[in-house]
């Protein structure tokens, strides 16, 4: 399920199966690291879309959390943890995506599962080949995805 109008109302239906929020984690950079955040915004958009395809029924795929690419990453941490505190009012599990290597370095601090995938600028590649390696990203994907949710009683 999508955080859209015409998803919404499936969801509330059928809240008791959708146990999963699936929150991308994009920073922005409107300096010289601008085409860096926005590939990393592609990147992740592309893959978390496609998992929400994959596992349409299941996940509740949120808007992004968006923060400063300068901002100190332990500010943002703390401000995820707020999201994900009220998600996990409604959601079993929440499932963090990010291309942003700054949360290796609070990810012991973080209780979810957060998934860090090195980037892949799809900017100057062949629409083909462009599934190709998002297929290759979701295939590595969906056991971590599977193992969170066969790990928690």
């Amino acid at each position: 399920m999508k955080w859209t109008t015409e998803d919404i109302p499936f969801f509330i239906n059928e809240r008791e199966y959708i146990d999963t929020a699936l929150i991308p984690l994009l920073p922005i950079d409107f300096g010289n690291g601008i085409r860096q955040s926005a590939a990393m915004s592609e990147f992740i958009t592309v893959i978390t879309a496609e998992l929400e395809r994959q596992f349409k029924g299941r996940v509740l795929l949120v808007p992004p959390f968006t923060y400063l690419d300068s901002e100190n990453i332990t500010v943002c941490r703390d401000n995820l943890e707020q999201w994900t505190n009220k998600m996990k009012e409604e959601m079993k599990h929440v499932i963090l995506i990010t291309a942003d290597p700054s949360w290796k370095k609070v990810e012991a601090d973080i209780e979810d599962l957060l998934v860090w995938m090195p980037l892949v600028p799809l900017e100057n590649m062949e629409s083909e080949y462009k599934r190709q390696v998002v297929s290759e990203q979701i295939k590595q994907l969906i056991p971590l995805i599977m193992d969170k949710w066969k790990s928690s009683p």
